[in-house]
Order: structure tokens, then sequence, then C-alpha cells
């Protein structure tokens, strides 16, 4: 049987993504912002302070920032685990997959490596990444380890 297997990619997501805070925010991270926002306390003119409406605001994208961030920080690692179980399981299997060379490598899954890109099978020497495996089929039967047989025997009795 064939699974074909998507493109899961081990390329890092980006942390802004259009209609994000991130993104609201001309692309700059948590501290860059954090310090526009005390310079911006800084320097108001004491008799014409800003709106508290405004600061709440500000804040409350900050924090919003940071959840987002912590979230997809927790997804990224939960998406490498799961890659890392799947690939695991496929060793004694059938691939098919490319190297980074763009040559075309169909084989047995001996072993897998853990990098911080991701997964990398060894089929036949050849080492292929996770991402780039695009069909995986079931492993050669394994024999019976059960080979025992019952061997029927007769006595012949002399009467």
């Amino acid at each position: 049987m064939t699974t074909p297997i998507g493109a899961v990619g081990t390329e890092p997501v980006p942390t802004a993504t259009p209609g994000s805070t991130g993104d609201t925010l001309g692309g700059i991270g948590s501290d860059g912002f954090m310090q526009l926002l005390i310079a911006q306390l800084q320097y108001q003119n004491p008799l014409e302070p800003s709106d508290p409406t405004d600061m709440m605001l500000q804040t409350s994208q900050l924090a919003q920032l940071d959840a987002t961030q912590q979230l997809l920080s927790l997804h990224q690692r939960q998406i490498g685990m799961h890659q890392a179980v799947a690939a695991a399981g496929m060793v004694g299997d059938t691939v098919s997959g490319t190297t980074p060379e763009g040559v075309v490598v169909d084989g047995v899954v001996d072993a897998v490596r853990f990098t911080t890109a991701g997964p990398v099978l060894d089929v036949a020497g050849t080492e292929i990444a996770f991402g780039d495996v695009t069909e995986v089929r079931a492993g050669p039967a394994e024999p019976d380890t059960d080979t025992t047989t019952e061997t029927e025997t007769t006595t012949e009795t002399d009467a």
C-alpha cells in the first residue's frame, strides 16, 4: 500500500502573519515595542499627557504579541515531536524522496538521525530530510517466527 506524504516543511514559521500584532506594529518584536512604549512615556509633554485609553491599547497589543509568540513556539515544538515520531516509525519501510541535490532516492529506511532542522532518514546510505519524503510503502513482511511444526509419529507394535 502506498501512502503519499505531503510536504512537511522544516523551515521556521514566520513570527508575524498578515493581520497579526507583529504586522500591525511594523514587524518589531516585543522588546522593540516595549522600548518604543517606554520612550514615548519618557518624552511625552507633561502638560498634555497621552490618552490612558491609548496606553491600555498598546499594553494589550504587547500582551497579545507575547502570547502569540509563546503559542507559536509551543506549536513548533509539537510539530517537531510529531515529525520525530513519524520518522522513527518509518524505519524498515520503503520510501521515495529527493536529496538536496535533486536526486530521487528509493529504498528502505535503515536509520533516522534527529537534527535541529528536523529528522533525516538514512536510505541505503543516502540522507533524505523528512520533509523531502514523497512516498512511503510498507516494509517487507517479516517472516513468521513460530516455525515449529508438529510431526506425527507412529509406533508399530508387534502383536
